[in-house]
């Protein structure tokens, strides 16, 4: 009795079934991702930095690109603000009889007292995935060299106080600048649908400064000594992908 080769064939593939199954169960999935990011990170800072401010914030943007091995390179720019200064008496030496910073009709002046910079960073870094099914996400650990500079706002409200116009404000501001390290580590998702991309983790910078306006007017006294600046933050990023794998490359790896 002879088999006709269609029923063969089905007969070959229903035994192989369970075969491919397991296989395909080896897979994993990544992808080359192009992402744009916009960051929130909430500053705790130490060392030297704590000594000016209390706790602040930083929002920022970049992009990440990552590799179809999961290797990640990012850059980024983030804008620093914070209202604690804990430089409480830098403005002392101004302040008259009556307790107010004078404006120039000798009525109390209208001011603002507060924390701003930027900060901005190269980094590299590995996504370790933790499912075979979407390694496009996983554990995220990166770190990076940059810049930051900060100093204290001090802003008149009407224009009217020439004791902190832009003539005399930078001997009390504590401009400080210098260069800066970053390590992160913390989670990312990319979502299948590609509708839901993010990450979030601890940050933590570490950066040599030094006081760029040299003499401060209040303590009448030169600070040239290196900063030691640190801080400790929580970091969420969300992304927009751009998924750059070619036609050619296939989206499945074997492990």
């Amino acid at each position: 009795m002879s088999v006709k080769p269609n029923l063969t064939l089905k007969l070959l593939l229903l035994l192989l079934t369970p075969f491919a199954t397991m296989a395909q169960d080896n897979y994993m999935f990544s992808n080359k991702i192009f992402n744009f990011q916009f960051l929130y990170n909430y500053h705790i800072p130490s060392g030297d930095m704590a000594k000016l401010y209390g706790n602040f914030s930083g929002v920022g943007f970049g992009g990440m690109l990552k590799t179809k091995h999961n290797w990640v390179v990012s850059g980024e720019l983030n804008y620093l603000f914070g209202k604690e200064i804990r430089q409480e008496h830098f403005l002392d030496n101004l302040i008259t009889s009556g307790g107010y910073l004078s404006s120039t009709g000798g009525s109390p002046g209208n001011y603002l007292v507060n924390m701003r910079g930027i900060s901005a960073f190269v980094n590299a870094g590995k996504v370790f995935g933790l499912n075979k099914r979407n390694m496009n996400s996983g554990i995220l650990v990166k770190g990076g060299v940059g810049y930051i500079q900060h100093h204290i706002n001090i802003q008149s409200q009407e224009g009217n106080i020439p004791q902190i116009d832009l003539n005399y404000a930078p001997g009390y501001d504590r401009f400080h600048s210098g260069i800066a390290f970053t390590e992160f580590i913390g989670y990312t998702y990319q979502s299948q649908n590609r509708l839901i991309n993010f990450y979030i983790g601890f940050d933590f910078m570490q950066a040599q400064t030094k006081n760029r306006r040299g003499y401060n007017y209040d303590l009448m006294a030169y600070d040239n000594s290196n900063k030691i600046d640190l801080t400790s933050s929580i970091r969420f990023g969300w992304m927009i992908p751009m998924y750059l794998n070619t036609s050619e490359e296939n989206e499945f790896q074997f492990r």
